[in-house]
């Protein structure tokens, strides 16, 4: 290891363990374990597991975020089984369980051959209703991203329609949110 950086030889991989090793670290790079996440199930598995707990150390749960957001990416098909299982992070207590979720039924929507995102569209889109100025304008970027695979019209407009919730923003957030919310409607 040299710098944080870890290099492995072609064929060479690590256990589950020596990632886990890394996540105490204050500035995580997730892509020395990306491969390795996405050849081996079992770490996969792990990964995905500390993320749905909803009960592990920020580190754990987070660092494992992105090591898997990065496969995702990747490869898809490799994380897309456990969509209920993440989805069911969006109603944790915990702000960043929310956005985890919202943001990895984001990179799942581009093979969602099942069509799983209908049922939870709606919920999907509002979301961003209950969170503070910066999960909301992370989950604004994530409806962005959605709108160029699913048609979702009808539900941001009900999200950018909502008076009542606009009203609870001071009006520095508000022009922050206006710049964004004009950038989702011409998208």
């Amino acid at each position: 290891m040299k710098n944080n950086l870890i290099i492995f030889k072609e064929g060479e991989s690590m256990d589950y363990l020596e990632i886990a090793g890394h996540f105490q670290t204050t500035s995580f790079d997730p892509q020395p374990f990306v491969q390795t996440a996405i050849d081996d199930r079992k770490i996969r598995e792990r990964l995905v597991e500390n993320i749905v707990d909803g009960q592990n150390h920020i580190n754990e749960y987070f660092n494992s975020y992105l090591i898997i957001k990065e496969v995702a990416v990747k490869n898809p098909e490799l994380i897309y089984d456990e969509w209920e299982r993440i989805w069911a992070l969006h109603t944790h207590k915990n702000s960043y369980h929310r956005w985890i979720a919202h943001d990895l039924i984001t990179q799942l929507l581009v093979i969602d051959h099942e069509d799983k995102f209908e049922a939870i569209k709606q919920e999907y889109v509002l979301l961003p209703k209950e969170e503070k100025i910066s999960n909301f304008l992370k989950m604004i970027e994530n409806i962005k991203e959605a709108s160029r695979h699913k048609d979702l019209q009808h539900e941001k407009k009900r999200l950018l329609t909502d008076q009542v919730w606009l009203s609870n923003f001071n009006e520095k957030q508000m022009k922050r949110i206006d710049k964004v919310l004009q950038t989702l409607l011409t998208e």
